[in-house]
């Protein structure tokens, strides 16, 4: 999201300046029209977000002069009370992370502290979901903004990367089901996809990519599970080498229990893929009536609307494709870029 908003944002009059961690950054990666600070984190599961936002909250304060900044997830609300005695904030949520199974109980009760400084401090709160924008609304009394997760018009797969991967794991395009997800967690339902394609007895194999070193244990039950039909490959950072895997699918297997308006399901719509989706309030959001869903959660409603689908492939390539058009038209990163322009001019211009 950051990448899409910031790198439309000189057309727009705004000159964004984006913290980004030094570890995830090649040092020749560049973005026309933004400056990038690089900064260190202490990496782990605990510390690394934490220390990153300390570090760039701090170096905001003593080093630099923002007109505004734009704080990114609710989880680091905890920068807030300092950052507000010099600068104007929006903020923008992302959903709960404390409704993932990757944290502990621990862990999730700290997180949702943050809900209330997230709110209450930001000069304008933001949600990428509509159900998100009204839980907050409701919980603190403060109008909450959406503004919808979007797609790039211009989608160009990386066909010699997504081939190689392809090849690395004996695949033809249109001959493979596809699961993605960034970090690859219990809500994210892999073990779902799994276990529907078994029941099935699939003729096509399932790819699932992402990075499978956030919950371990989980990680060896998907293996355990896991027939000669599923192939598993590590995270792809690449955007052009995923809408290649996406757009090369058969279908899109998203069975999360939990979203707030996800990237990958907007991208894959937006490439006309077939999608079997969670029927989740947030993925109806998205994929509205146009969307092909099964019961949240239950296996054999999944494998049930996967024999459908390979019953009737060229009916669920038609639907995709009426999809496609709308989310293109609907989620354009043009015009959400430019409503974020328009809120920075706002808080920027109005005394709070």
């Amino acid at each position: 999201m950051v990448q899409a908003i910031a790198s439309r944002m000189p057309s727009l009059g705004v000159n964004p300046t984006i913290y980004c961690d030094r570890a995830y950054t090649p040092p020749d990666y560049a973005m026309h029209g933004c400056e990038l600070v690089r900064l260190p984190s202490l990496q782990g599961k605990y510390t690394r977000a934490v220390s990153l936002d300390t570090m760039a909250m701090l170096h905001a304060i003593a080093l630099r002069s923002f007109d505004v900044i734009h704080l990114q997830h609710a989880e680091a609300a905890f920068v807030l009370p300092l950052l507000r005695l010099r600068y104007k904030i929006v903020a923008t949520s992302h959903g709960n992370a404390y409704s993932r199974a990757k944290w502990g109980a621990l862990a999730k009760r700290l997180l949702r502290t943050m809900d209330a400084p997230f709110v209450r401090l930001a000069n304008r709160v933001t949600s990428v979901s509509q159900l998100g924008s009204e839980d907050l609304q409701a919980r603190f009394g403060r109008r909450v903004v959406f503004i919808p997760n979007g797609v790039a018009t211009e989608l160009e797969p990386n066909r010699e990367a997504y081939f190689r991967i392809l090849d690395d794991h004996g695949l033809e395009p249109g001959h493979y089901l596809l699961f993605v997800a960034g970090r690859i967690e219990p809500t994210k339902g892999a073990h779902l996809a799994i276990e529907a394609v078994n029941r099935v007895g699939c003729p096509y194999p399932l790819l699932i990519v992402g990075d499978a070193t956030q919950v371990p244990a989980y990680t060896r039950e998907l293996h355990s599970l896991a027939g000669p039909g599923v192939r598993f490959h590590d995270i792809v950072q690449d955007p052009g080498t995923l809408y290649g895997l996406m757009a090369g699918a058969m279908c899109l297997l998203f069975p999360s229990t939990v979203e707030a308006m996800s990237m990958v399901l907007l991208e894959a719509a937006s490439l006309g893929v077939p999608i079997l989706a969670s029927d989740i309030a947030e993925n109806r959001q998205v994929l509205g009536e146009d969307g092909t869903y099964f019961r949240n959660g239950e296996v054999e409603s999944l494998a049930g609307k996967l024999r459908e689908l390979l019953l009737a492939p060229q009916a669920a390539r038609e639907r995709a494709a009426a999809l496609s058009e709308r989310i293109r038209n609907d989620f354009s990163w043009d015009i959400i870029a430019a409503q974020y322009a328009q809120l920075y001019h706002e808080v920027c211009t109005k005394d709070e």
